[in-house]
């Protein structure tokens, strides 16, 4: 194809496929509002127990998470499907998202959380954790529903005839009665399906009293049918069953890359690519490790308040470690196996791997040129993405969460998370199903059509453990979108894939925040972090220094020397026809391939 053609191909691909994003999948994340920043809900949080409770706050730490309402968000995405979704949730003021803050203290029980909403800021929720034996004044129950109504009038402007009772229970402890109050919204009363005995969601307001306290309070939460959750767990096993396999052909393949290592570890392309891995697979594990502290309130969120802080969260980060140490190893194995197979099965395609650019400069056009096509399939892969998800929402009864968007949230920089993500995501699963897999499948004299699609049947079938329901259709997406990067990394390069895979998970991981430029820190972080590639590719392009690419023979031991002289004397007295079975020979009984080749120019 003329080049310049391919180019306009690209671009119009790319232009198609943000139409379909911007068009199919942008009004669902739209409904993910972060106007309300992190410090903004605690200062609220604080000021809200000063004020309303009376609570002095002195001494107490504080840890955030951010909450997604994921039982909610499914529910009525399953029965009134997404866009009926967000318009009942809109008329009921309802919040999705909230950040929740705990203020606790070492080794006490009583605690308090306040959940603020993402949105507006207005304080949702509040619950006042004491210890079971904490005293508080009798009262009886009539006086109790009395505090709770007068609580809720005063704190939502509550409506009581909006409302119909829906429980009241007490519980006696030692030194105190408490009671439990909620009311159903008579507007909001969605069944699970059509049959009658299935259950319905309702939407209740729900007040705690003990003495003369309110002890909690939430102003709106949908009650889920126990049946749906019923389905759910099941639908849940699916997705598990199909990781427990995708876990097992893993192995499998890791396994294959390790012996593969093993037995070429002192052929010319390994012992020339294995510096940069190593150091690219450091780099890696320092990131992720860097994350783990920058995500510091996620571990301390989870502080149960029976054992010693400090051991706590010692403990916590080794654990937090120990994971990207395992990631690092499971990109370096399949890396360096591929690279070794690359060369062997498909010596003049260069750009499937870092080698010819490791032997010339990294600073090139061909560098630049893989980039910059990354980011046109990007946008081309999303587009896919985003037209295979609205198929599924109309065929397949498919319906996906948010909580996976919001999980860089409660991050001190949320735009490190994301660059974290999609760094190790990027460089480890494409070394592994593009780098290694495609071309171990072709060794093996699989053809490359085939090859392409089990790598990405494999890789996308690992995605399964992801809560879209159901849990098989995220297999097929997955599936879908890792052919269209087999075809980007055979026509264009590994470069180009990686940009590609890291652009999307970075894009998605920031979403919330590009969606919000009033976060400004927020906003202008997570844009550095979709441009650096590109500007990556712009130092490429600028300072090209068109460095010719350095023979591997340059990096021959003694021993490949010897070997390479003698087949070079070897193969003068060869007929054209001789040369051919000699060659065949060499390489199946395991000839380092970066000799035979040499030889063989």
């Amino acid at each position: 194809m003329n080049k310049r053609l391919e180019w306009i191909l690209l671009f119009a691909l790319a232009a198609g496929g943000v139409f379909l994003w911007c068009r199919l999948s942008l009004p669902r994340y739209q409904s993910i509002d972060l106007s309300i920043s992190l410090n903004k809900a605690v200062d609220i949080s604080k000021g809200f127990l000063k004020s309303r409770r009376g609570v002095d706050i002195n001494g107490y730490q504080t840890a955030v998470m951010f909450n997604v309402d994921e039982a909610t968000d499914r529910f009525l995405q399953k029965t009134i499907g997404p866009r009926a979704s967000q318009r009942l949730l809109h008329q009921w003021h309802y919040d999705l998202f909230a950040w929740v803050v705990r203020f606790f203290k070492e080794k006490q029980k009583e605690e308090y959380k306040v959940a603020v909403s993402s949105a507006t800021g207005e304080v949702i929720s509040f619950s006042h954790i004491i210890e079971d034996t904490a005293s508080r004044p009798l009262v009886d129950k009539e006086t109790a529903r009395q505090l709770a109504l007068n609580f809720l009038k005063t704190t939502f402007a509550f409506d009581p005839t909006q409302y119909i009772v829906h429980a009241e229970n007490v519980k006696k402890f030692d030194n105190r009665l408490e009671y439990s109050f909620s009311w159903q919204n008579k507007g909001v009363d969605i069944p699970w399906s059509k049959s009658h005995d299935k259950g319905n969601a309702k939407l209740l307001t729900s007040v705690a009293v003990s003495g003369g306290e309110v002890l909690s309070f939430s102003k709106s939460q949908f009650e889920i049918p126990d049946g749906f959750n019923r389905y759910v767990d099941n639908l849940k096993q699916t997705g598990q069953n199909l990781t427990l396999v995708f876990r097992i052909f893993y192995l499998a393949l890791l396994t294959i890359a390790i012996v593969v290592v093993v037995n070429r570890k002192q052929q010319v392309v390994a012992r020339t690519v294995k510096p940069f891995y190593i150091t690219l697979g450091i780099g890696m594990f320092i990131l992720m490790a860097a994350d783990v502290f920058n995500s510091y309130q996620d571990i301390l969120y989870g502080y149960p308040t029976t054992q010693s802080l400090g051991d706590y969260v010692i403990r916590q980060l080794i654990e937090n470690i120990i994971g990207p140490f395992f990631v690092v190893v499971a990109f370096i194995l399949p890396a360096l196996a591929g690279e070794s197979l690359r060369f062997e099965m498909a010596s003049s395609a260069k750009n499937r791997g870092f080698l010819s650019t490791l032997l010339s400069s990294f600073c090139s056009l061909p560098i630049a040129r893989q980039i910059f096509i990354g980011y046109l399939a990007a946008p081309i892969i999303l587009g896919a993405q985003a037209v295979i998800y609205d198929w599924g929402f109309k065929n397949c009864g498919v319906w996906d969460e948010l909580s996976w968007l919001t999980q860089a949230s409660t991050s001190f920089m949320p735009a490190f998370t994301a660059l974290a993500i999609g760094f190790q995501a990027s460089f480890s699963e494409e070394a592994m199903f593009r780098l290694f897999a495609i071309n171990l499948f072709k060794k093996y004299g699989v053809p490359t059509i085939l090859a392409v699609f089990l790598s990405a049947l494999m890789w996308g079938f690992g995605h399964t453990g992801y809560e879209i329901f159901p849990m098989w259709f995220r297999g097929l997406e997955v599936t879908s979108i890792g052919i269209i990067m087999g075809f980007f990394y055979l026509r264009y390069g590994l470069v180009c894939v990686i940009v590609a895979h890291f652009l999307i998970d970075a894009f998605l991981s920031s979403l919330p925040y590009l969606l919000n430029p009033h976060a400004f820190f927020n906003f202008y972080g997570a844009l550095a972090v979709i441009v650096l590639p590109l500007l990556l590719g712009l130092i490429a392009f600028i300072f090209d220094k068109n460095t010719p690419e350095k023979p591997l023979s340059i990096r021959f031991n003694p021993q490949q020397e010897f070997n390479f002289n003698l087949l070079q004397e070897i193969c003068r007295s060869k007929t054209p026809e001789e040369l051919i079975v000699l060659k065949k020979d060499l390489q199946r009984h395991g000839w380092d391939a970066a000799i035979i080749e040499r030889v063989f120019e």
